[in-house]
């Protein structure tokens, strides 16, 4: 058991699960929040019968180790599974939404791509492994699948994760699971096919999509009510090493000393903190793009939509010179999210593909994604509700290169025992990958 002082720095995912397993081995664990409440981006906002979430809209729970973790915070009992029409994804296809397929059959039939391009998916086990460890998601996929599959799967798919294009991102750290796929087997076909007693043995389990009762953001909620003590509305301004261990500082007032420091901050809020500590990160926090991103809620009447939003959402692919990147279909996902007669959809618009379009005043915004999901999904109607949220730094991207990113993270605690650099800018994006990677960090500070 731990008998040590540690300071947690933000109130993100990664940092509360370092905080709360750090807590359990017994460590003495003081975490700091410049916010009324924690959470980072994970927040959910409920507006009489209207529930909108900002961040994360789900989970995807396929980790036992995940599951075990909200099991043990307590929030087993508080999962609400995704209505399984979510399985059903759209992309749209010359302005019409056409489900992914999702079985072998009808992946034969689908519209969505030309007989050649379903060819092209049936060679991909023929096709040589690259060496390439720096390859980008779009000529890995294009290489492996064709262009087709790029333009109308996968292009869509990265827009709705990371807000960004294929080819903007490093395949070996957006998408390591593919890059592993490729390297052990040789084809994604045949790691599909014959990889899945391996991930059983990683600790995988039958996937669910869920969120909880009240929103994603009774997890972050859940995990913050097991710590004492939480320092709320308190920005820290530095943090320094002195000879009895790490202070943290706001306005004048310095805690501590600690052992650590976990500082579970955005990448682009850390340089004023950071470069006073180590001046060789002067222009190293230039090297992280973050796109922007507006997320418009809307809501309506079910009888001023004509399509009946079966399934989880739609994604446009960048071919379709759409003015949005999708939507959710937010009242279709789980209960609770608007009225019996109403619709919420959740509208993604900006990101890589457009920033431009993400800094849109609120009625220009609203006019324009109106006019598209009239073309897309036949609204005829006006919104009876709307919230829009602007993220100037949406989602970081991991981009060719990233591993000078990540290499000068790890000289830098390297050089300054005690300080460590957490968040989803390092090993995963995902809510589970950042559960993950807190309670991988806590077990490295309890055998430290």
């Amino acid at each position: 058991m731990l008998s040590r002082r540690i300071a947690v720095v933000g109130t993100g995912i990664t940092g509360l699960s370092a905080a709360y397993a750090l807590k359990k081995n017994g460590a003495d664990v003081s975490v700091f929040e410049k916010n009324s409440i924690p959470g980072g981006a994970i927040r959910t906002v409920r507006s009489g019968e209207w529930l909108t979430e900002y961040g994360p809209n789900t989970l995807l729970l396929k980790d036992k180790r995940v599951a075990l973790f909200l099991d043990e915070i307590g929030l087993e009992d508080q999962i609400v599974e995704a209505n399984p029409e979510a399985s059903r994804r759209f992309i749209v296809k010359d302005g019409i939404p056409q489900p992914l397929p999702s079985t072998f059959a009808a992946a034969i039939s689908t519209p969505l791509f030309s007989l050649q391009g379903k060819l092209n998916v049936l060679k991909e086990p023929f096709i040589r492994k690259s060496d390439d460890s720096s390859e980008t998601v779009a000529d890995f996929v294009e290489r492996r699948l064709g262009r087709e599959i790029l333009e109308y799967a996968i292009n869509p798919f990265v827009a709705g994760i990371f807000a960004s294009n294929p080819e903007d991102l490093s395949l070996r750290h957006a998408f390591p699971v593919m890059y592993e796929m490729e390297q052990e087997y040789g084809s994604l076909i045949l790691a599909a096919i014959f990889g899945g007693s391996k991930r059983r043995k990683m600790g995988r389990i039958p996937r669910r999509l869920i969120s909880f009762r009240n929103g994603m953001q009774q997890l972050p909620a859940q995990i913050a009510d097991h710590l004492d003590p939480v320092y709320y509305n308190t920005h820290i301004d530095t943090v320094e090493r002195r000879e009895k261990g790490w202070v943290v500082k706001s306005a004048g007032a310095a805690y501590g000393p600690f052992e650590a420091v976990i500082l579970n901050i955005p990448f682009y809020q850390q340089k004023d903190i950071l470069e006073p500590v180590d001046p060789k990160l002067k222009h190293f926090f230039d090297t992280v793009h973050y796109p922007p991103l507006s997320v418009v809620h809307l809501g309506y009447k079910k009888e001023d939509i004509e399509h009946p939003l079966d399934g989880f959402g739609f994604l446009v692919p960048a071919a379709e010179e759409r003015g949005i990147l999708g939507a959710l279909f937010s009242s279709t996902l789980f209960p609770n999210r608007a009225s019996g007669n109403h619709h919420l959809l959740t509208v993604f618009a900006g990101g890589g593909r457009q920033p431009e379009v993400a800094g849109l005043q609120t009625n220009q915004l609203v006019e324009m994604i109106e006019s598209e999901l009239s073309d897309l999904i036949g609204l005829n109607g006006s919104h009876l509700f709307m919230d829009h949220v602007f993220w100037p730094h949406a989602i970081p991207g991991y981009e060719p290169g990233y591993d000078s990113v990540l290499g000068e993270y790890d000289r830098l605690e390297r050089e300054q025992p005690g300080l460590f650099i957490a968040g989803n800018f390092r090993n995963g994006i995902s809510v589970p990958d950042c559960i993950q990677n807190g309670l991988r960090l806590a077990q490295k500070l309890s055998k430290a």
